[in-house]
């Protein structure tokens, strides 16, 4: 005879859970916690609201408890890629940038298309002094999403240190082309252009920086070095 399952008890069941998302519509932080505090003092096995907890503690920088709450949550939810992505992140900002990569590296194995997971993978790589990880990691993001602005800027970057000229104008040139007003991107391909001696091409991309911003200091310093800025403060 087979026996009966219980009816799944959600985490939207428990009076406290809804006060706690008022409370957090209303910017009452706080207050939000204590009301997860209090469902979860009913049902410790809520991992859901230790999952929304840390992000409310995240949300208002008290980072060790997110921690301590987002690794709760993934403990209890251990195939929600969410819980993983939002304890990496939360390890990143309390620079524990390996702890961070492991996270996102598992958010990956769980959901191979989780982008968000690559591009932080991206960002976390290249602070971590993986380069050429980092590269990887936004290129599959550009590559599965043409119009990642960002991380065809950061890509740009990346090449720019890798030493891989060409194709950092070549991203960057993407940028440029998605919003013609951004002189950080000017700037960086001025220098990517500067890196292989097209000085035409660099001292374009520096005045166009400068068109853009006035005080872009990279741009001008792009200059001095082409010598069109003979007396510059800095």
């Amino acid at each position: 005879m087979m026996r009966e399952s219980k009816p799944q008890k959600f985490d939207s069941d428990d009076p406290d859970v809804l006060a706690a998302y008022q409370a957090e519509t209303n910017g009452e932080y706080l207050l939000a916690i204590d009301f997860y505090k209090k469902a979860l003092e009913k049902n410790p096995e809520l991992g859901i609201v230790y999952k929304h907890a840390g992000n409310v503690y995240y949300r208002i920088g008290m980072l060790d408890n997110a921690v301590e709450y987002l690794r709760k949550a993934v403990d209890k939810l251990p195939n929600y890629p969410t819980a993983l992505y939002e304890l990496g992140l939360a390890y990143y900002r309390q620079v524990k940038i390996r702890e961070g990569i492991e996270c996102l590296k598992k958010v990956l194995e769980i959901d191979s298309g989780f982008l968000m997971a690559h591009y932080w993978l991206g960002i976390m790589n290249y602070h971590y002094g993986h380069l050429k990880d980092a590269k990887f990691h936004y290129q599959t993001v550009t590559e599965r999403n043409p119009n990642f602005t960002i991380a065809f800027f950061h890509l740009g970057v990346t090449n720019l240190r890798l030493g891989y000229y060409d194709e950092a104008i070549k991203d960057l040139n993407e940028v440029t082309k998605k919003n013609p007003d951004s002189p950080a991107a000017y700037a960086l391909l001025g220098d990517a252009y500067l890196n292989i001696d097209h000085k035409f091409e660099a001292r374009k991309a520096y005045q166009k920086a400068l068109e853009l911003d006035p005080e872009d200091r990279k741009a001008m310093r792009g200059l001095v070095l082409l010598d069109d800025f003979n007396e510059i403060i800095f």
